[in-house]
C-alpha cells in the first residue's frame, strides 16, 4: 500500500490531481469538499499540508504515522501545534506565493477607487452622457470629451499616503508596490522592522491611530484571530479622515462590518475595496452590495490557479527535503516579516 500525503483543503484538489506522480512512492489524496476530509484519515498518510482546514488532536489521533505536517503560509492558527509536538510530528510552515497576488489585488482595488471606476464604466454603459445633453458620437462635442464626465472622485494616486495594518509576507510586496508608484507608505505592526528593511521600500513605522488619522488609503493585512477580531470599528472608522478608502485583503472579520456600513452611508470614509466579508459568499440583502462607493470582489486574492498548484509543489518539495534529512528548500526570508501583526 502506498504513503500518501494528505493535502486538507478541497481549494487544492485541482493542484492535487495536476500533480499527482510529482514525488515518487508517495499519493497525493485531497477531499473533494472539506466535509470529505474526515473520510482522509487513515494510517496510510505520512504528511500533511493544510492551509485553512483545521488540525486539531482528533485529526491527528487518525493519522498514527503521520511524519510531517505543513502549515501552507506563515499564520499556523489552524493547527493545534501543542498537539502536534506531543505526538512528535515535525513540524514546518512553507512560504506561500500567494502574497503576490494578494499585493496585485489591493493595487488593483486601490487604482480602482482612484478611478471610481465602477461609477466610470456604468456613466459609459448606461449613457449617462446623454442626461447632460451630449450625443453619443457627435464629433465637436466629442472634442470635449474630457469635460463631459467631471468625476470629482477621480484622482491619482501619485503622492497619497497609504497606510498598511500588519507588515507580514503581503504587507511587504504591497508596500513595494505602492512606493513604485509614488506614494508614501506607512506602516503598523505589533513589533518594528529592522531599520535597514524599512529603508528599502522606504517604510514609516507609526502607531495604529496615527496612522489611520494621516493615510488616504487604509489596507487591511493582518491575520484573523482572536486578538485582530473586529480591531476595526466605530472608533477606528471615527478617527480616519473624510477622504480616506479602505482596503480590505485579508478577513473579513477583522472589520465591524456593520460600523463600516455606517461609516461609508455617513461619510465618515469616502469609499472601501473589499475582497472579504464577514459572512461569504455575501449575502445578498447585505447593505453593501447596494453602495456605489464600493467595490466588491468575491475572495479571489489568492485565487489563481497557477499560485495555488505552485504552492502545493513547492510543500512537496518541502516534505521530500525534510523527510530525507535535508535543510528546508524554502527557508523564511525574513524572520522579522513572518508575522504580519
Amino acid at each position: 500500500m502506498s504513503q500518501k500525503i494528505l493535502i486538507a483543503d478541497s481549494e487544492h484538489a485541482p493542484a492535487c490531481d495536476e500533480l499527482q506522480g510529482y514525488l515518487d512512492g508517495y499519493e497525493l489524496i485531497c477531499p473533494a469538499t472539506n466535509d470529505d476530509f474526515s473520510g482522509l484519515l487513515s494510517a496510510d498518510v505520512v504528511g500533511l499540508i493544510a492551509q485553512d482546514q483545521k488540525i486539531e488532536s482528533a485529526v491527528l489521533k487518525k493519522l498514527p504515522n503521520l511524519e510531517l505536517a505543513l502549515s501552507l503560509g506563515r499564520n499556523h492558527s489552524n493547527f493545534d501545534t501543542e498537539a502536534v509536538k506531543n505526538q512528535g510530528i515535525k513540524f514546518a510552515t512553507v512560504w506561500r506565493k500567494g502574497p503576490n497576488c494578494v499585493a496585485e489585488l489591493a493595487i488593483t482595488l486601490i487604482l480602482s477607487m482612484s478611478k471610481d471606476l465602477l461609477v466610470s464604466h456604468d456613466s459609459v454603459a448606461n449613457g449617462a452622457y446623454r442626461y447632460r445633453g451630449l450625443q453619443p458620437i457627435q464629433s465637436e462635442q466629442w472634442k470635449m470629451a474630457f469635460h463631459w464626465m467631471k468625476n470629482e472622485n477621480v484622482h491619482e494616486v501619485h503622492g497619497k499616503r497609504l497606510g498598511i495594518v500588519g507588515l507580514g509576507e503581503i504587507g511587504y510586496e504591497l508596500a513595494i508596490r505602492a512606493s513604485v508608484m509614488g506614494m508614501g507608505v506607512s506602516y503598523y505592526k505589533r513589533t518594528r522592522l529592522p531599520e535597514d528593511l524599512e529603508q528599502v521600500v522606504p517604510l514609516e513605522f507609526m502607531g495604529l491611530n496615527d496612522m489611520l488619522a494621516s493615510s488616504d488609503y487604509i489596507c487591511l493585512a493582518v491575520p484573523h484571530t482572536p486578538k485582530t477580531e473586529k480591531m476595526i470599528g466605530a472608533s477606528e472608522f471615527e478617527i480616519m479622515k473624510n477622504d480616506a478608502i479602505l482596503i480590505n485583503i485579508c478577513r473579513g472579520g477583522v472589520v465591524d462590518e456593520n460600523a463600516m456600513v455606517n461609516a461609508l452611508l455617513q461619510g465618515q470614509i469616502k469609499g472601501a475595496g473589499l475582497d472579504v466579508f464577514d459572512y461569504e459568499p455575501l449575502p445578498t440583502d447585505s447593505p453593501l452590495a447596494t453602495l456605489h462607493n464600493v467595490i466588491l470582489t468575491p475572495h479571489i486574492g489568492g485565487g489563481t490557479g497557477t499560485t495555488r498548484t505552485g504552492e502545493i509543489k513547492m510543500s512537496i518539495d518541502e516534505f521530500s527535503c525534510i523527510i530525507g534529512g535535508s535543510s528546508p528548500r524554502w527557508p523564511a526570508k525574513v524572520e522579522s516579516l513572518i508575522s504580519g501583526y
